[in-house]
Formats: C-alpha cells, structure tokens, sequence
C-alpha cells in the first residue's frame, strides 16, 4: 500500500470517527419550532397516528431507520 492511499484511509477513518463522535453528543437536538424526536413502540403508534392524520393537507413522510 502507498504512503497516499494510507493516508487516505487515515483520513477517511478520522473523519468516520469524528461525525459518530458529534452525532452520539449533539444528535439527539432538533432545530427550534420542531417537535422532539421520539422512539416508535407499541404504546407510541396510536400518538404517530393521531400526529400524521392531524394535518391532511400537507405533505408527510414518514423516514424509517433501522441499524441492521
């Protein structure tokens, strides 16, 4: 491996590694004037529906991610 392609890597590494760093300590945030995020279970779907059903002249999505 050349000394270039090596450092790329190390770059590419830092650079993986300080965005997982600001997401775990500053993630969690919404901007101003936006609900907060919460986590969808059982209990929760019947509040999701309610809160996506509220307004029906809108536009919605619904983004969902799973780590696996």
């Amino acid at each position: 491996m050349t000394a270039v392609k090596a450092a790329l890597l190390v770059a590419v590494a830092a650079i993986v590694l300080a965005v997982a760093v600001r997401y775990y300590f500053t993630g969690h945030q919404v901007p101003a004037g936006q609900p907060p995020l919460v986590n969808l279970t059982r209990d929760s779907l019947t509040a999701l529906k309610g809160d996506f059903n509220s307004t029906p002249d809108y536009v919605r999505i619904i983004l969902l991610l799973s780590p696996t």
